[in-house]
């Protein structure tokens, strides 16, 4: 099978008459002109060009390969055009509501990515942990951490799993000692959540694995828990890809984690929105992409 690319190579060298000139015209080196041109003559199984001391002159086959080649050049050309309009042609408002870790850390980027490609659609994040209703309007696509609510007309779909584990400031570790198992937390100080972050799995977890741990400091968001675990004022669990290549920080009981489930939600009466669909597309790919670092290892 031969492959498309290759067909430039044929045009530019029908067109100069010499792979040298078909060089200077395509910003390449001579012998990649002529080495694209010899794949093509074998994955088509036809001699296109009798190689001469004067040049490079088109067989009959390979003179109508150059007009057909022309064809498919033109109709790429088209594509592409048409392509750019449709991406011009895409706008209108996506307000998305996230955890503020997954919008700093992932979400943020990739809206960056999203306005070169579609300079017209309209992103506004809404960094925050409380859950904000979509039903209402508050916001058109959620991306959640933990378990979505059980709400009608919603979809979903779990787009990655966040594992988190304990962790505390190195600094605290130097101070304290690092417990040696979970029932010595209770000589420990921990964070705990609060608000909306009481809805998180990792502090259920937290909470059952040092029920008697004296609570040094209860924050309400991601970004919050893991200003205080660095300020060194006690042991809380944190996104593994946040706080696993963190040198200021221990991972307390390696062996020891728990999992909690990113969810993309949106309202099924906007999935057929193309300016929803564009986002919802991108967010699915991204974070499907990184499930490895989401889940504490490498991309």
């Amino acid at each position: 099978m031969y492959d498309w690319n290759d067909l430039r190579f044929l045009i530019a060298a029908a067109a100069e008459g010499s792979t040298l000139a078909a060089a200077r015209k395509l910003g390449v080196n001579q012998t990649t002109v002529a080495r694209r041109i010899g794949a093509l003559e074998r994955g088509l199984g036809v001699v296109l060009f009798e190689r001469r001391a004067e040049g490079y002159t088109l067989t009959a086959i390979g003179r109508e390969m150059v007009a057909l080649a022309g064809r498919v050049d033109r109709e790429a050309q088209a594509l592409q055009e048409a392509a750019g309009a449709w991406r011009r042609g895409i706008s209108g408002l996506v307000r998305v509501t996230t955890t503020e870790v997954l919008a700093s850390g992932i979400v943020a980027r990739l809206v960056a990515e999203l306005r070169e490609i579609w300079p017209k659609l309209d992103i506004e994040l809404l960094a925050e942990d409380r859950r904000l209703n979509l039903h209402t309007g508050e916001a058109d696509v959620a991306i959640r951490l933990g378990e979505p609510d059980t709400e009608p007309d919603l979809v979903g779909r779990r787009i990655g799993d966040s594992r988190w584990a304990l962790f505390c400031a190195r600094t605290y570790a130097e101070r304290r000692g690092l417990p040696a198992a979970p029932a010595d937390l209770a000589n420990h100080q921990v964070i705990a959540g609060s608000g909306a972050m009481t809805r998180l799995p990792a502090h259920g977890w937290l909470a059952r694995l040092a029920p008697d741990a004296p609570v040094a400091l209860r924050c309400n968001s991601v970004q919050n828990l893991v200003a205080a675990v660095r300020s060194g004022i006690g042991i809380a669990p944190l996104p593994l890809f946040v706080a696993g290549d963190d040198p200021a920080l221990v991972h307390c009981f390696p062996e020891l984690s728990i999992s909690a489930p990113i969810w993309l939600l949106y309202r099924s009466g906007q999935k057929d929105e193309p300016h929803l669909r564009v986002f919802v597309d991108a967010v699915t790919e991204r974070f499907l992409s990184l499930r490895g670092r989401l889940a504490g290892g490498g991309n």
